[in-house]
């Protein structure tokens, strides 16, 4: 018998996958136009690449458990569990990456991705610990979802900035 919800798991992580191989193309791009490619482009892309294999990652993580004959309520909160410290890890670490490779202010919409983002860690932990929420297929599919979602958001909020160049960069933050 197949887990409740693996059917939507499994196409978010097909969209997560194939938005991560569109979103790199903009480095081809990049180069088409003329454009070089800065350490800042290859820091946004990455961030792109990560967040979209931590949805892959989180969405296949209920089905293997569903292998091994655990009650639903245990896929779930472990699932759960894993998803919020695999983006707890991400989000926590978004900062010293950026300083690595940009002395440009961090911009107010990516602190309120970042927020978002620990809601969403938040909202996963409470699906863990069975509070307020039952722990089951549509909580934590809402929670992939929405990580999915921030990551459309925060990449088309850096698209021109990306095609524009680096010496654009400062005008848009």
């Amino acid at each position: 018998m197949e887990l409740p919800g693996s059917g939507y798991l499994y196409t978010i992580t097909t969209v997560s996958i194939t938005y991560a191989g569109f979103a790199a193309l903009i480095i081809i791009f990049r180069q088409i136009i003329g454009g070089g490619v800065s350490n800042y482009d290859v820091y946004l892309v990455r961030n792109v690449l990560l967040r979209s294999f931590i949805v892959a990652v989180c969405s296949i993580v209920p089905p293997l458990l569903g292998l091994f004959d655990l009650s639903q309520s245990t896929i779930w909160r472990a699932s759960s569990l894993i998803a919020a410290l695999v983006q707890v890890s991400y989000v926590l670490t978004v900062p010293a990456r950026r300083r690595a490779v940009t002395d440009i202010p961090v911009p107010k919409w990516a602190l309120v991705t970042y927020v978002l983002q620990l809601l969403i860690v938040a909202f996963f932990l409470i699906i863990a610990l069975g509070m307020f929420v039952k722990p089951a297929a549509g909580p934590f599919a809402a929670g992939v979802t929405a990580f999915l979602l921030m990551s459309f958001f925060a990449y088309s909020a850096q698209l021109g900035t990306m095609l524009r160049g680096p010496l654009d960069q400062e005008k848009h933050n």
